[in-house]
């Protein structure tokens, strides 16, 4: 095949009439228009960013639109056109498409002159309508497009242009809105989300519960969140909400199904990436169907053979995802601990959570950031309270790259940062040489506060986070059954090239104990419970098992070593205190 028949992904094309007259690869999700024709009047489709959602409106509004010229011809060859009964709406209503992903503002006044802007370009773009209207509406009408529209104009201008449309071409309307929540994210970060949330109720929800219910006939909103608990749409009796926890027809066609990356993969002759791909960009699941990130795998098929990486992080997003886990507190702490070790973490997930809601507890943090796309969750089970539970995990390699870049940014250290801490372990360096480096940790980084409430679960989330860069080459468990009991971390490693397991205990004791005495106890209980159980089962020899022993005593850290042939307690307590700590 010559190099300019390969097929080829635009991207960042997310115009469906744009991408199918380059020739662009496209990913047919055209039988979403066979289930918004037979799907409720209003639906709200909250999905992840970049998971399709901007192609698959734009995908709509060129299908529905009535224009001087068919698009017919965008269709022709996709699944859509099998099916007669829905073609015959081809080019048929008024559409009411508006985006708000760039309606994103530092402050509520520079959200409505974008909603100024936005309304002139919609009322220009249906220069007709004017010549329909009576003198008031009509002088409204001109207002909005002058983009002189106070905010009384703009509650109702949603609402009255869906009117206009439907009584100008005897046809109802449809209504396309994307990433709606996309202005209130910026909103709830810059101070002003109640008065959003104030006009999104007027604007949004008055206009698509509408008083002619002939004038309106689809409408699909976007978004991340569901929101429903703000009230925007609290009075919509016609309102249908297709999240990715509810199994149902719409949800293979956000994303990529495991099908669809096969196909992929054959067409672009990339078969055998099809386990790198898995590893790096899949472990979405949306109702039952496996789902991989779109915007990840076609980054990754368009830079091969560049080797993967993480495509759909981004630094503004992640800013919001870290504020909320750095202001979740100890037990935050303690269940990301948890998923940086892929251990099973269990919660109950709100389909309406909002921002508001999202600092109040742990599962509302974890429910935010799953419908965010930094979760998978499956295998729901009732828990105390009757509540589906689900089993949450870090979906992929990416993700997995934004938890560690948030672990290395909150608790960096010193003498090389994380570099050090890593390599560290991986040369089997002295005692001493860790004892400074979790002390560093300590001394600068680590909240007095915190400490005070659970100082050993605590430091032991810090460290294992900081760990959880090594599992590329170290399986590592936390608080895994073992022996007699249950051992804090172990590290066994994955290949021979770096040969040596760890046992780790943590220990934390009052201002009045002995910090050696603690040392001793730490790695005798390491003895008594047959940690090492775990690692002989892997056929590790027991000369290449190392056993650590961590205390904290305040804010001042002890490091005690068994194995490799020596054993071995560092001194640094009375360094420390020569320190003045």
């Amino acid at each position: 095949m010559y190099l300019d028949d390969m097929p080829k992904f635009r991207i960042g094309t997310d115009d469906f009439k744009k991408l199918r007259d380059q020739k662009g690869y496209f990913v047919d999700k055209s039988l979403l228009i066979k289930e918004i024709i037979e799907g409720s009047d209003v639906i709200l489709i909250p999905r992840p960013r970049r998971f399709g959602k901007t192609l698959n409106m734009t995908m709509l509004r060129y299908f529905f639109e009535k224009t001087e010229i068919s698009n017919a011809y965008l269709f022709e060859g996709l699944n859509i056109a099998k099916y007669p009964e829905y073609m015959s709406h081809l080019g048929q209503y008024p559409v009411i498409s508006i985006s708000l992903k760039d309606f994103k503002r530092d402050s509520y006044e520079s959200f409505l002159k974008a909603v100024r802007t936005e309304m002139s370009r919609l009322y220009s773009s249906f220069p007709d309508l004017v010549f329909s209207l009576d003198n008031g509406r009509k002088e409204r009408f001109l207002r909005i497009c002058r983009e002189e529209a106070d905010v009384d104009d703009l509650y109702g201008s949603l609402k009255e242009i869906i009117l206009y449309c439907y009584q100008y071409y005897q046809k109802p309307a449809i209504v396309i809105i994307d990433e709606y929540d996309a202005p209130m994210i910026e909103a709830w970060t810059n101070g002003y989300y109640d008065d959003i949330s104030r006009f999104m109720r007027f604007w949004l929800g008055g206009g698509l519960k509408h008083d002619n219910a002939q004038a309106l006939y689809r409408a699909v909103v976007t978004g991340i969140l569901r929101v429903a608990k703000e009230s925007i749409f609290s009075e919509l009796n016609n309102l249908d909400v297709s999240t990715t926890l509810t199994p149902c027809t719409l949800s293979s066609l956000f994303g990529f199904t495991e099908k669809e990356v096969e196909k992929i993969l054959q067409d672009f002759h990339l078969p055998d990436c099809i386990a790198m791909i898995r590893e790096w960009y899949n472990g979405y699941i949306f109702g039952k169907e496996t789902i991989y990130n779109p915007w990840s795998v076609s980054q990754f098929v368009h830079k091969y053979p560049a080797i993967p990486a993480p495509h759909w992080l981004n630094t503004s997003t992640n800013s919001l995802i870290y504020k909320e886990l750095q202001a979740g507190g100890p037990e935050i702490k303690h269940d990301l601990e948890q998923l940086l070790s892929g251990q099973i973490l269990r919660y109950p997930l709100s389909e309406t959570i909002t921002f508001k809601d999202i600092g109040i507890s742990p599962a509302n943090i974890w429910s935010f950031l799953y419908f965010s796309g930094y979760l998978c969750a499956d295998d729901p089970q009732s828990d105390i309270r009757g509540r589906s539970a689900y089993r949450l995990s870090i979906p992929n390699k990416e993700i997995g790259f934004a938890y560690e870049t948030f672990v290395e940014r909150t608790y960096p250290t010193k003498q090389g940062g994380l570099d050090a801490l890593m390599d560290w372990f991986i040369n089997a360096k002295p005692a001493q040489e860790l004892q400074d480096l979790l002390q560093d940790i300590v001394l600068n980084l680590v909240s007095v506060h915190d400490l005070a409430k659970l100082p050993e679960a605590v430091f032991h989330a810090f460290v294992l986070g900081l760990l959880a860069n090594l599992r590329v080459v170290y399986e590592i468990r936390s608080n895994a059954e073992t022996g007699y009991g249950r051992a804090d971390i172990i590290m066994i490693p994955k290949n021979s090239r770096y040969p040596v397991a760890y046992l780790i205990e943590f220990k934390s004791i009052g201002q009045e104990k002995d910090m050696e005495q603690a040392c001793v106890h730490a790695l005798a209980q390491i003895h008594t419970n047959n940690y090492s159980a775990a690692v002989q089962n892997t056929g590790i020899s027991p000369d290449l098992v190392r056993n650590l022993a961590i205390i904290l005593q305040g804010k001042r850290v002890m490091v005690g070593e068994e194995g490799l042939d020596k054993a071995h307690m560092t001194s640094s307590p009375e360094d420390l205190s020569s320190s003045g700590i």
